[in-house]
Protein backbone atom coordinates (compact mmCIF):
# COMPACT_ATOMS: atom_id res chain seq x y z
CA UNK A 1 0.00 0.00 0.00
CA UNK A 2 1.24 3.71 -1.00
CA UNK A 3 0.16 7.08 -1.24
CA UNK A 4 2.47 9.81 -2.80
CA UNK A 5 2.62 12.88 -1.03
CA UNK A 6 3.57 15.90 -2.94
CA UNK A 7 3.47 18.68 -0.20
CA UNK A 8 4.55 19.35 3.82
CA UNK A 9 2.02 20.09 6.45
CA UNK A 10 0.77 23.28 6.22
CA UNK A 11 -0.43 25.40 8.73
CA UNK A 12 -2.82 28.68 9.09
CA UNK A 13 -4.42 31.03 11.97
CA UNK A 14 -6.74 29.47 14.05
CA UNK A 15 -10.83 29.80 13.93
CA UNK A 16 -12.45 31.53 16.24
CA UNK A 17 -12.46 29.19 19.13
CA UNK A 18 -10.84 26.14 17.84
CA UNK A 19 -8.11 24.94 20.02
CA UNK A 20 -5.18 25.33 18.57
CA UNK A 21 -2.31 23.79 21.16
CA UNK A 22 -0.87 20.14 21.23
CA UNK A 23 -0.11 17.79 18.39
CA UNK A 24 -3.16 18.24 16.10
CA UNK A 25 -2.98 22.64 16.29
CA UNK A 26 -1.74 22.65 12.77
CA UNK A 27 -4.87 20.25 11.30
CA UNK A 28 -7.36 22.51 13.79
CA UNK A 29 -6.12 25.30 11.81
CA UNK A 30 -6.15 23.79 8.14
CA UNK A 31 -9.61 22.47 9.22
CA UNK A 32 -11.47 25.96 10.71
CA UNK A 33 -10.15 27.60 7.06
CA UNK A 34 -11.06 25.09 5.01
CA UNK A 35 -15.03 25.56 5.76
CA UNK A 36 -14.86 29.05 4.38
CA UNK A 37 -11.96 27.74 1.38
CA UNK A 38 -13.18 24.27 0.14
CA UNK A 39 -9.81 22.49 -0.78
CA UNK A 40 -10.53 19.67 -3.51
CA UNK A 41 -11.27 21.73 -6.68
CA UNK A 42 -8.83 20.36 -9.67
CA UNK A 43 -9.11 16.62 -9.74
CA UNK A 44 -6.55 14.93 -12.45
CA UNK A 45 -7.43 11.16 -14.03
CA UNK A 46 -4.14 9.34 -14.67
CA UNK A 47 -4.71 6.54 -17.08
CA UNK A 48 -3.49 4.60 -19.91
CA UNK A 49 -3.88 6.75 -23.29
CA UNK A 50 -6.14 4.16 -24.69
CA UNK A 51 -8.33 3.97 -22.35
CA UNK A 52 -11.80 5.02 -22.60
CA UNK A 53 -12.77 7.13 -19.20
CA UNK A 54 -16.45 7.99 -18.34
CA UNK A 55 -16.72 11.05 -15.92
CA UNK A 56 -20.13 11.67 -15.78
CA UNK A 57 -20.82 10.20 -12.60
CA UNK A 58 -18.16 12.12 -10.85
CA UNK A 59 -19.45 15.21 -13.01
CA UNK A 60 -22.94 14.47 -11.13
CA UNK A 61 -21.87 13.68 -7.99
CA UNK A 62 -19.01 16.25 -7.17
CA UNK A 63 -20.27 19.17 -9.82
CA UNK A 64 -18.17 21.51 -8.25
CA UNK A 65 -14.58 19.49 -9.23
CA UNK A 66 -12.86 20.11 -12.41
CA UNK A 67 -11.65 16.92 -13.45
CA UNK A 68 -8.85 16.89 -16.51
CA UNK A 69 -6.63 14.35 -17.95
CA UNK A 70 -3.40 14.93 -18.43
CA UNK A 71 -0.40 12.93 -19.81
CA UNK A 72 0.00 9.36 -18.09
CA UNK A 73 3.84 9.39 -18.40
CA UNK A 74 3.52 12.68 -16.69
CA UNK A 75 4.78 11.01 -13.93
CA UNK A 76 7.62 8.16 -13.34
CA UNK A 77 6.30 4.93 -13.73
CA UNK A 78 5.49 3.22 -10.19
CA UNK A 79 8.28 0.73 -10.35
CA UNK A 80 10.52 3.58 -10.14
CA UNK A 81 9.19 5.49 -7.63
CA UNK A 82 9.60 5.48 -3.56
CA UNK A 83 6.36 4.84 -1.50
CA UNK A 84 6.49 8.95 -0.47
CA UNK A 85 7.75 11.28 -3.42
CA UNK A 86 7.54 14.76 -3.98
CA UNK A 87 5.94 16.31 -7.33
CA UNK A 88 5.49 19.85 -8.06
CA UNK A 89 2.15 19.05 -10.53
CA UNK A 90 -0.18 17.20 -7.19
CA UNK A 91 -0.64 18.56 -4.08
CA UNK A 92 -1.50 14.50 -3.52
CA UNK A 93 -1.67 10.73 -6.20
CA UNK A 94 -3.29 8.15 -5.05
CA UNK A 95 -3.22 4.72 -6.81
CA UNK A 96 -5.27 2.76 -7.53
CA UNK A 97 -3.99 -0.39 -5.87
CA UNK A 98 -3.19 1.62 -2.77
CA UNK A 99 -6.52 2.94 -2.25
CA UNK A 100 -8.02 -0.89 -3.33
CA UNK A 101 -5.47 -2.70 -1.52
CA UNK A 102 -6.17 -1.31 2.36
CA UNK A 103 -7.86 -2.99 4.78
CA UNK A 104 -8.18 0.70 6.41
CA UNK A 105 -7.98 3.89 5.36
CA UNK A 106 -5.68 5.38 8.49
CA UNK A 107 -2.50 5.28 6.41
CA UNK A 108 -4.25 7.10 3.60
CA UNK A 109 -6.01 9.81 6.17
CA UNK A 110 -2.55 10.41 7.18
CA UNK A 111 -1.39 11.49 3.93
CA UNK A 112 -4.36 13.41 2.86
CA UNK A 113 -3.85 15.62 6.14
CA UNK A 114 -0.26 16.18 5.49
CA UNK A 115 -0.96 16.96 1.83
CA UNK A 116 -3.70 19.31 3.14
CA UNK A 117 -3.95 22.56 1.75
CA UNK A 118 -5.42 20.01 -0.91
CA UNK A 119 -6.01 21.92 -4.27
CA UNK A 120 -4.88 19.41 -6.71
CA UNK A 121 -5.12 15.80 -6.14
CA UNK A 122 -4.63 12.82 -9.05
CA UNK A 123 -5.76 9.70 -8.92
CA UNK A 124 -3.86 6.72 -11.18
CA UNK A 125 -4.17 3.44 -12.34
CA UNK A 126 -6.74 1.50 -14.69
CA UNK A 127 -10.14 1.88 -12.33
CA UNK A 128 -9.28 6.28 -11.80
CA UNK A 129 -12.30 7.52 -12.03
CA UNK A 130 -14.00 4.02 -9.98
CA UNK A 131 -11.46 5.00 -7.41
CA UNK A 132 -11.97 8.53 -7.26
CA UNK A 133 -15.24 8.59 -6.75
CA UNK A 134 -14.51 6.83 -3.75
CA UNK A 135 -11.54 9.20 -2.50
CA UNK A 136 -13.79 11.65 -2.91
CA UNK A 137 -16.71 10.19 -1.15
CA UNK A 138 -14.75 9.78 1.57
CA UNK A 139 -12.71 13.26 1.97
CA UNK A 140 -15.94 15.34 0.41
CA UNK A 141 -15.47 17.39 3.55
CA UNK A 142 -12.91 19.00 2.22
CA UNK A 143 -14.76 19.94 -1.15
CA UNK A 144 -17.24 21.93 0.91
CA UNK A 145 -19.86 21.65 -2.15
CA UNK A 146 -22.76 24.62 -1.32
CA UNK A 147 -25.87 25.48 -3.44
CA UNK A 148 -27.61 28.84 -3.53
CA UNK A 149 -29.06 28.74 0.09
CA UNK A 150 -25.91 28.21 1.20
CA UNK A 151 -23.10 30.31 -0.37
CA UNK A 152 -23.92 33.40 1.87
CA UNK A 153 -22.01 35.30 4.64
CA UNK A 154 -24.57 33.89 6.83
CA UNK A 155 -24.01 30.43 6.36
CA UNK A 156 -20.06 31.08 6.58
CA UNK A 157 -21.15 32.35 9.99
CA UNK A 158 -22.35 29.16 10.57
CA UNK A 159 -20.07 27.09 10.01
CA UNK A 160 -17.29 29.23 11.88
CA UNK A 161 -19.53 28.78 15.31
CA UNK A 162 -20.05 24.82 14.12
CA UNK A 163 -16.20 24.60 14.12
CA UNK A 164 -16.20 26.37 17.51
CA UNK A 165 -17.96 24.06 18.90
CA UNK A 166 -15.07 21.20 18.74
CA UNK A 167 -11.79 20.67 20.49
CA UNK A 168 -9.97 19.23 17.23
CA UNK A 169 -7.23 17.80 19.73
CA UNK A 170 -9.82 15.25 20.94
CA UNK A 171 -9.99 11.93 18.71
CA UNK A 172 -13.49 11.60 19.38
CA UNK A 173 -14.68 15.32 18.70
CA UNK A 174 -12.63 15.46 15.56
CA UNK A 175 -14.25 12.16 14.78
CA UNK A 176 -17.75 13.77 15.67
CA UNK A 177 -16.38 17.14 13.65
CA UNK A 178 -16.11 15.13 10.00
CA UNK A 179 -19.10 13.36 10.43
CA UNK A 180 -21.27 16.82 10.46
CA UNK A 181 -19.22 18.09 7.35
CA UNK A 182 -19.61 14.89 5.96
CA UNK A 183 -23.84 14.36 6.47
CA UNK A 184 -24.09 18.20 5.28
CA UNK A 185 -22.53 17.25 1.62
CA UNK A 186 -24.24 13.95 1.42
CA UNK A 187 -27.27 15.66 2.05
CA UNK A 188 -26.21 18.23 -0.81
CA UNK A 189 -25.71 14.98 -3.05
CA UNK A 190 -28.93 13.78 -2.04
CA UNK A 191 -30.99 16.71 -2.37
CA UNK A 192 -29.09 19.31 -4.27
CA UNK A 193 -31.49 22.41 -3.92
CA UNK A 194 -32.21 21.49 -0.27
CA UNK A 195 -32.92 24.66 1.35
CA UNK A 196 -30.74 26.42 3.96
CA UNK A 197 -31.92 25.18 7.18
CA UNK A 198 -31.55 20.91 6.67
CA UNK A 199 -28.18 22.28 5.52
CA UNK A 200 -27.67 23.92 9.00
CA UNK A 201 -29.71 20.83 10.61
CA UNK A 202 -26.71 18.37 8.91
CA UNK A 203 -24.14 19.86 10.81
CA UNK A 204 -25.98 20.87 14.22
CA UNK A 205 -27.68 17.61 13.82
CA UNK A 206 -25.46 15.43 16.74
CA UNK A 207 -25.12 18.67 18.95
CA UNK A 208 -26.12 17.07 22.03
CA UNK A 209 -23.31 14.51 21.84
CA UNK A 210 -20.97 17.23 22.88
CA UNK A 211 -22.66 16.90 26.39
CA UNK A 212 -20.76 13.56 26.22
CA UNK A 213 -17.76 12.58 27.49
CA UNK A 214 -14.82 13.21 24.72
CA UNK A 215 -13.22 10.52 25.32
CA UNK A 216 -15.56 7.52 26.00
CA UNK A 217 -18.25 8.41 23.28
CA UNK A 218 -19.02 5.83 20.38
CA UNK A 219 -22.62 5.35 19.86
CA UNK A 220 -23.87 6.68 16.66
CA UNK A 221 -27.21 7.27 15.99
CA UNK A 222 -28.79 6.95 12.59
CA UNK A 223 -32.17 8.73 12.82
CA UNK A 224 -33.88 11.04 14.40
CA UNK A 225 -36.28 9.96 16.87
CA UNK A 226 -39.40 10.98 17.99
CA UNK A 227 -39.66 12.20 22.04
CA UNK A 228 -35.63 11.47 22.40
CA UNK A 229 -34.58 13.94 25.38
CA UNK A 230 -31.13 14.17 24.30
CA UNK A 231 -32.21 15.11 20.85
CA UNK A 232 -34.13 18.09 21.77
CA UNK A 233 -31.96 19.12 23.76
CA UNK A 234 -29.49 19.41 20.61
CA UNK A 235 -32.29 21.48 19.15
CA UNK A 236 -32.59 23.86 21.64
CA UNK A 237 -28.86 24.17 21.81
CA UNK A 238 -28.80 24.62 18.18
CA UNK A 239 -31.60 27.28 18.12
CA UNK A 240 -29.38 29.78 21.02
CA UNK A 241 -26.71 29.18 18.68
CA UNK A 242 -28.76 30.22 15.26
CA UNK A 243 -30.27 33.17 16.79
CA UNK A 244 -27.21 34.58 17.97
CA UNK A 245 -25.71 34.70 14.65
CA UNK A 246 -28.91 36.15 13.71
CA UNK A 247 -30.27 33.48 11.71
CA UNK A 248 -34.18 34.11 10.58
CA UNK A 249 -36.54 32.53 13.17
CA UNK A 250 -38.38 30.29 10.78
CA UNK A 251 -35.10 29.00 9.74
CA UNK A 252 -33.80 28.84 13.13
CA UNK A 253 -37.03 26.99 14.58
CA UNK A 254 -37.43 24.83 11.78
CA UNK A 255 -33.40 23.58 12.21
CA UNK A 256 -34.88 22.97 16.29
CA UNK A 257 -37.51 20.65 14.84
CA UNK A 258 -35.13 18.62 12.24
CA UNK A 259 -32.24 18.06 14.91
CA UNK A 260 -34.93 17.50 17.91
CA UNK A 261 -36.55 15.19 15.90
CA UNK A 262 -39.73 16.87 15.73
CA UNK A 263 -40.93 16.14 12.22
CA UNK A 264 -40.20 12.38 10.66
CA UNK A 265 -41.44 11.71 6.55
CA UNK A 266 -41.04 15.00 5.34
CA UNK A 267 -38.72 15.80 2.99
CA UNK A 268 -36.26 17.53 5.13
CA UNK A 269 -36.21 15.16 7.50
CA UNK A 270 -36.11 11.93 5.01
CA UNK A 271 -33.07 13.80 3.52
CA UNK A 272 -31.47 14.20 6.86
CA UNK A 273 -31.62 10.86 7.92
CA UNK A 274 -30.44 9.30 4.43
CA UNK A 275 -27.23 11.66 4.60
CA UNK A 276 -26.48 10.69 8.34
CA UNK A 277 -27.04 7.43 7.56
CA UNK A 278 -24.63 7.46 4.01
CA UNK A 279 -22.00 9.23 6.06
CA UNK A 280 -22.57 6.11 9.14
CA UNK A 281 -21.96 3.93 6.33
CA UNK A 282 -19.02 5.28 4.64
CA UNK A 283 -17.53 7.30 7.18
CA UNK A 284 -18.16 5.74 10.57
CA UNK A 285 -18.55 2.51 10.16
CA UNK A 286 -15.13 1.05 10.76
CA UNK A 287 -14.98 2.51 14.08
CA UNK A 288 -17.93 1.14 14.96
CA UNK A 289 -17.21 -2.02 14.27
CA UNK A 290 -14.47 -1.87 16.26
CA UNK A 291 -15.52 -0.70 19.09
CA UNK A 292 -19.10 -2.93 18.91
CA UNK A 293 -17.80 -5.86 16.96
CA UNK A 294 -19.17 -7.55 14.23
CA UNK A 295 -22.39 -9.22 15.00
CA UNK A 296 -23.68 -5.70 16.49
CA UNK A 297 -22.21 -3.83 13.49
CA UNK A 298 -24.13 -6.19 11.22
CA UNK A 299 -27.38 -5.24 13.03
CA UNK A 300 -26.59 -1.85 12.69
CA UNK A 301 -25.52 -2.06 9.31
CA UNK A 302 -28.81 -3.84 8.09
CA UNK A 303 -31.38 -1.30 10.35
CA UNK A 304 -29.35 1.60 8.48
CA UNK A 305 -29.62 -0.23 4.82
CA UNK A 306 -33.91 -0.74 5.39
CA UNK A 307 -34.19 2.77 6.43
CA UNK A 308 -32.60 4.50 3.23
CA UNK A 309 -34.84 5.79 0.38
CA UNK A 310 -34.73 5.06 -3.16
CA UNK A 311 -32.24 7.99 -3.97
CA UNK A 312 -29.60 7.74 -1.23
CA UNK A 313 -29.40 3.41 -1.66
CA UNK A 314 -28.31 4.16 -4.93
CA UNK A 315 -24.93 6.02 -3.63
CA UNK A 316 -23.99 3.28 -1.74
CA UNK A 317 -22.33 1.71 -4.30
CA UNK A 318 -20.55 5.15 -4.80
CA UNK A 319 -18.06 4.97 -1.65
CA UNK A 320 -15.77 1.64 -0.68
CA UNK A 321 -16.25 0.48 2.97
CA UNK A 322 -13.62 -1.12 4.90
CA UNK A 323 -13.43 -4.98 3.70
CA UNK A 324 -14.81 -6.72 6.94
CA UNK A 325 -18.05 -3.79 6.95
CA UNK A 326 -18.13 -4.84 2.76
CA UNK A 327 -19.18 -8.26 3.88
CA UNK A 328 -21.61 -7.23 6.13
CA UNK A 329 -23.55 -5.61 2.80
CA UNK A 330 -23.08 -8.47 0.48
CA UNK A 331 -22.31 -11.60 2.54
CA UNK A 332 -20.51 -14.13 0.35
Amino acid sequence: MSAVVSKDITTGHAGPGVVSTGPLSGVGRRRSRALLEPEIADLQLLADEDEELDTSTIAREFPTVTVTRPAYGELAPRSERSPVERSSSYDLVIDDFAWRGAFDFRRLDEAVENARPLRRLAVRGNDAVGVALEVLARYQRLVGRRNEASSTPLFDAVLEAHAALYDLTQPLLRADFEHALDTWQWMLRIAPDVGVAPQIAALLHDIDRLEGDSHDRIEHRAHRVLDDPQAKRGGERALAILRGLGVAEADALRVRALVGGHVQGEPDASALDDADALSFLSLMSPRYADYFGLAQTRRKVAFTLGRLGAVAREKVALFRLRPDVDRLLHPG
